[in-house]
């Protein structure tokens, strides 16, 4: 039985159990409070949101630009792809919007593997489903970790790394018929990345590079890559995908009980499916999805507001670009977080 089964029966009266005490300072989502700058609004202790800039070519390339998205997103992610030009990066960087790429873990290798840059033995050649050498419990991803770190930090210039635990994320090097490679995996993912990292540098704001633990809960080990090691991570994006295929078995927010009995409220950021919204021309994958993808963001961000909770995000805000004006519904769900005091 997935470890997240029975919680997921929990009544939704558990929230109020385990909500935090903590309030949020309340400001402006599009634009701060009268009296607070944006680079003074993206410091304060106020709800976050996360954008996800999904350059597959399904989108307006000017969706996918970061320069164009809403000032106040707290964190933009790169996925299948981005914007060229890194001056874009840049433009959004200068507002306080932090830039993190995702990875899938499928292209992750432990330490002797023929895919390491740092072991490769000349002329081997892998076995169908085999890596160089068989993984086992304590065989490391040092050289993945730090390898993604130089890419991301050293030369992209980017803020962190979003690692994605879904069924299907994990390669050959992540086995999941060995015990503890997704969990030494992200041990060493939490050397350069995250709260703990101690192999990493602060930005000129003293932060360090962000690590989100990406997941819909479907991942065979994720009992103990998150429990065991949950201080490792910033936050958790939980993909709460209400429309398309997902794999949550909530709906609504009375859903979020178990969630937050598991990852804990002061983690959590919720996290809507943008495929649903429209597309340029006006059409939708489905009828009425993009209808159903923005009440759900809007009932998330209400909930977040309500009850302390971290924030709220879109996969695939880069569609919302479609919306009139651009990005009207992530705009109104930072709004509704974050109102002027």
């Amino acid at each position: 039985m997935h470890p997240l089964a029975p919680t997921f029966r929990a009544t939704a009266a558990l929230v109020c159990v385990l909500l935090l005490s903590a309030s949020c300072t309340k400001n402006s989502g599009s634009t701060p409070g009268p009296h607070l700058s944006l680079t003074d609004y993206k410091k304060s202790n106020h709800h976050l949101f996360v954008g996800y800039l999904v350059a597959d070519g399904n989108d307006p390339a000017a969706g996918y630009n970061p320069a164009n998205a809403p000032d106040s997103a707290d964190f933009l992610e790169f996925f299948a792809g981005h914007d060229a030009n890194v001056a874009d990066w840049r433009v959004a960087q200068a507002k306080g919007t932090r830039i993190v790429e995702c990875h899938f873990v499928n292209n992750a290798y432990f330490d002797g593997s023929a895919k390491d840059p740092a072991t490769q033995v000349p002329g081997y050649v892998n076995p169908p489903g085999f890596s160089q050498t068989a993984a086992t419990s304590t065989s490391t991803y040092d050289h993945w970790a730090r390898d993604m770190y130089k890419k991301l930090i050293d030369t992209m210039g980017i803020n962190g790394i979003d690692i994605d635990i879904e069924s299907g994320t994990f390669g050959n090097d992540v086995p999941y018929n060995v015990t503890g490679c997704g969990e030494n995996l992200m041990i060493s993912v939490a050397k350069y990345f995250g709260p703990n990292c101690t192999l990493c540098k602060t930005d000129s704001l003293g932060r360090k590079p962000v690590l989100f633990y990406d997941t819909d809960g479907s991942s065979k080990y994720e009992a103990a890559m998150y429990t065991n090691h949950q201080s490792n991570y910033d936050y958790v994006l939980f993909q709460s995908y209400t429309t398309g295929n997902h794999y949550w078995r909530g709906s609504t927010t009375a859903d979020f009980a178990p969630l937050v009995s598991y990852y804990g409220l002061n983690k959590l950021i919720f996290l809507v499916n943008g495929d649903s919204f429209i597309y340029p021309d006006g059409h939708q994958d489905v009828a009425g999805g993009d209808a159903k993808a923005s009440s759900d963001l809007a009932s998330f961000s209400q909930w977040v507001k309500d009850n302390n909770g971290v924030g709220t995000g879109v996969y695939r805000m880069s569609r919302d670009y479609n919306h009139t004006p651009p990005f009207a519904v992530s705009r109104k769900a930072i709004q509704t977080m974050n109102p002027y005091q």
